[in-house]
């Protein structure tokens, strides 16, 4: 079977009933490309977006939005419908985010870090502030983009990628830290 659409970054997002976008789902596990094609339209803002949070380059995120659809074309099945749709195609799309940054070294992420970069007042801060996530690991700079960088909560980041709360709020201590010790060795 062959999977054709186009990805593009729409105006705005188009909405569905809840039990509209069910009967999509349904339909596209039972292997209608026409419903998928539908569930791609409704989530490609959200997964475009997702995606650019994590690289700067367009074609890198159109690639991750790319493969996070077929990814979970792939995966369909597996889609048990506990939570909505869009949070499982979240965690398919943090996934793919997460694999590519793992693959690659140094990385650079456009993090937004006012909090960080309040510390250094004087006008390189952000290039300094770069500078220190380059040295994190991809885990580690994962994390403090979903929390500071995309804005979710430590429930939604556990919710979306099956992490316990507390393990998320571990983690997120522990960047934090880190990120703190190389702010004040570099301290004059």
């Amino acid at each position: 079977m062959e999977l054709c659409w186009k990805l593009e970054m729409p105006a705005e997002a188009p909405s569905l009933t809840e039990d509209a976008e069910k009967r999509l789902v349904l339909s596209a596990q039972r292997g209608d490309p026409g419903a998928f094609s539908e569930l791609v339209r409704l989530h490609q803002r959200r997964v475009f977006r997702l995606a650019g949070r994590f690289f700067r380059d367009r074609f890198e995120v159109e690639d991750v939005a790319q493969e996070t659809f077929l990814r979970a074309w792939r995966k369909l099945r597996t889609f048990r419908a506990r939570a909505p749709f869009e949070h499982w195609l979240t965690r398919v799309c943090l996934n793919c985010c997460y694999e590519r940054l793992r693959q690659r070294r140094p990385l650079e992420l456009p993090l937004d870090t006012d909090v960080l970069a309040q510390r250094r007042p004087d006008p390189d801060a952000h290039l300094e502030v770069e500078k220190l996530l380059r040295t994190l690991k991809p885990e580690e700079r994962f994390i403090l983009l979903l929390l500071d960088g995309e804005g979710w909560s430590v429930a939604e980041i556990a919710e979306r990628l099956g992490w316990t709360p507390v393990n998320v709020k571990v983690r997120a201590h522990r960047v934090r830290k880190k990120l703190r010790r190389l702010l004040e060795r570099d301290q004059p």
